[in-house]
């Protein structure tokens, strides 16, 4: 009894920490696939720059640089400015200039990380005149320009510039570390859940299902968790990051589903075939009552 006892209680838990290293394996090879998928991490870190920070800034900047080009009040140029936000064009400028500060956010260490105002802003130099003269603030259009050409590019920091590409650096081999732990624990406590079980087939197919269902769940969840941060997108910057980082890489849980399916399928047919097996024991086992009846003939 107290080995039995002592024979449940160890397959419990190896079982529980199967299921624990299964989950580590499944979240630390999609964490790797996102740290590899850069348009994706850069699309989230500009989903939240694009709301949070470059945008007033860089329509600050305009301001700035219409009240000291010309003679206006700034309270006009405010105006302008707040005008200016509805135009396409302006949009698609503004949005280069963020796609330049994202890239340099991402450079590696040692590359060139400045962000030039003059060249995407180029195409607002028209509109901006137009509304200044609607303003009663009519100016020259050279004078603009010129003002854009004396802007100073921003130049980052190395340091600073190679921060975020250091940092998905060290992601990346922290979740590399995690999936090596993680494998070398599932196939250990896998195969010691097998060899404390009475029906090792039985075992294996149990445990292969337990793979396939974690790596289903977990691409569903992850589905249903980008599409609850950002129902309706364009909502929270913070958010709608996360919800492009988890709508990202699910196909990492199919392909660890798809192996799983299989084993789960071929170890199900192969004890059916089992099951159905005559057992030869009950064949080869003499019958008592034909000895029987040979001894009363006698």
């Amino acid at each position: 009894t107290w080995r039995s006892t002592t024979r449940r209680g160890s397959l419990s838990v190896a079982l529980w920490v199967f299921g624990l290293a299964t989950t580590l394996l499944l979240v630390g090879l999609w964490g790797r696939a996102v740290t590899y998928d850069e348009p994706t991490v850069q699309a989230s870190a500009r989903s939240v720059v694009d709301a949070e920070v470059a945008t007033d800034r860089i329509y600050s900047w305009i301001e700035e640089g219409v009240a000291t080009s010309t003679d206006i009040d700034p309270a006009t140029a405010e105006t302008v400015v707040s005008e200016l936000r509805e135009h396409p064009e302006v949009e698609a400028a503004v949005g280069a200039v963020i796609d330049q500060f994202i890239a340099a956010l991402f450079a590696s260490e040692g590359e060139a990380a400045t962000v030039n105002l003059a060249r995407p802003l180029a195409p607002v130099v028209p509109i901006a005149a137009e509304h200044l003269s609607a303003h009663d603030a009519p100016v020259d259009e050279a004078d603009l320009v010129a003002a854009l050409d004396n802007a100073d590019a921003i130049d980052l920091a190395t340091g600073d510039a190679a921060t975020v590409a250091r940092v998905i650096d060290d992601a990346r081999t922290f979740l590399s570390v995690i999936v090596l732990l993680a494998a070398i624990t599932l196939l250990v406590t896998g195969s010691l859940a097998v060899w404390l079980s009475n029906d090792h087939l039985a075992m294996a197919r149990t445990l292969a299902t337990r793979i396939l269902l974690s790596a289903l769940s977990f691409a569903v969840l992850f589905r249903i968790g980008s599409w609850v941060l950002d129902p309706r997108g364009g909502g929270s910057p913070v958010a709608g990051g996360g919800s492009i980082l988890l709508g990202s890489n699910s196909h990492i849980f199919l392909v660890v589903a798809l192996p799983a399916a299989a084993a789960v399928g071929a170890l199900a047919w192969f004890l059916h075939r089992r099951s159905r097996r005559p057992d030869r024991t009950e064949e080869q086992r003499p019958s008592f009552e034909d000895d029987t009846r040979e001894l009363v003939g006698l």
